[in-house]
């Protein structure tokens, strides 16, 4: 066991951040450009140390040490790939006032929805028997009992519609996948096996920005049209998860994520409060440094019961802090 558990923490991901300089680029004959790039360790995220004579860098928020020696293995990546999957619409003011316009818009609308094939569907079912590694966003309605009560079931059914439907954009903005919608839930996976950096840094965005459409899209739009404001729970973690098909011959049956991490992401998503954003360690110790100083652990109390697989002690859940403040509303 301790063997397996050795090759398992040997697999774990590890994010180094860098300061990028271009030296020197060149067009090659294909149309592509290649550029020499100086890479230097993060000074916002590192400290310099030294141990037993050689220089090495400690994270000053995971507080994981890295030899100087480790970092010859990037010299190994010439030629190799950048992964980059910057968000569709990166301008979030923009992408607010769009939204908020388009709920205007289109208000007296149905909202309509025909049954197509999800765009995710063939990526499960390449990937169907297979361990793969994903970012996962649990994101739900707060209010939904209290409003069910106090509106007509077709207002109280446009609601829960609009918020799924604002949430599912956001999850596509930042080059996600909807995995499902539970209820009033919208459950929102990043493929992250290639490009894990990318997809943890996107993820912990998409859940910023979507407080900021429930706070400054939905219930300004909601006031406005004097219906009770909404609030949201938003729960994140990444982890190896199995894909596939699940239900019953000749009943039911479709592809799906099933492993520790997502009942682990639902579970940090319920313990989460009033428009708070939670995460796992495992998300945090692979966000950018940037976003890691908007962090700060959080004791849960002895409701919270989750483990760490390898280690079996308390799992570490972090909220996140940052905010998207919007100041071009009126321009």
């Amino acid at each position: 066991m301790e063997k397996v558990n050795q090759e398992k923490e040997k697999k774990r991901a590890m994010r180094m951040d860098f300061i990028q300089e271009v030296v020197s680029s060149r067009k090659c004959k294909d149309g592509t450009t290649e550029f020499v790039m100086k890479w230097t360790p993060n000074p916002k995220r590192y400290d310099f140390i030294e141990i037993d004579g050689e220089v090495a860098f400690k994270d000053r928020f995971t507080g994981i040490v890295i030899h100087e020696s480790a970092l010859k293995n990037i010299k190994m990546m010439h030629g190799a790939p950048i992964f980059y999957s910057p968000p569709k619409q990166p301008d979030y003011c923009s992408y607010l006032k769009g939204r908020k316009a388009e709920l205007l818009g289109h208000w007296d609308e149905k909202y309509p929805l025909m049954d197509t094939q999800r765009p995710f569907d063939g990526f499960l079912s390449k990937l169907r028997g297979k361990d793969t590694q994903i970012v996962i966003l649990y994101v739900d309605m707060e209010g939904s009992t209290r409003i069910s009560s106090e509106v007509d079931p077709e207002t109280n059914l446009k609601i829960i519609k609009i918020f799924l439907m604002q949430m599912a954009k956001v999850i596509d903005n930042f080059r996600g996948y909807v995995l499902k919608f539970v209820g009033d839930c919208a459950i929102g996976i990043f493929p992250a096996d290639e490009n894990f950096t990318s997809m943890s840094d996107n993820a912990i965005q998409a859940a910023m920005i979507m407080r900021s459409v429930v706070e400054d899209v939905i219930n300004t739009v909601f006031v406005e049209k004097r219906l009770p404001p909404i609030g949201c729970h938003i729960g994140l973690d990444i982890g190896s998860v199995r894909v596939d098909k699940v239900g019953a011959l000749d009943v039911a049956a479709f592809d799906d994520l099933i492993g520790y991490s997502m009942n682990l992401t639902a579970k940090i998503q319920s313990h989460a409060g009033h428009e708070e954003i939670l995460l796992g360690r495992n998300l945090f110790e692979l966000l950018h440094c940037r976003w890691q100083e908007h962090c700060e652990k959080v004791d849960l109390g002895q409701t919270w019961t989750m483990k760490e697989p390898l280690s079996g002690c308390t799992y570490e859940v972090y909220r996140f802090l940052g905010k998207w403040v919007c100041k071009c509303w009126d321009k």
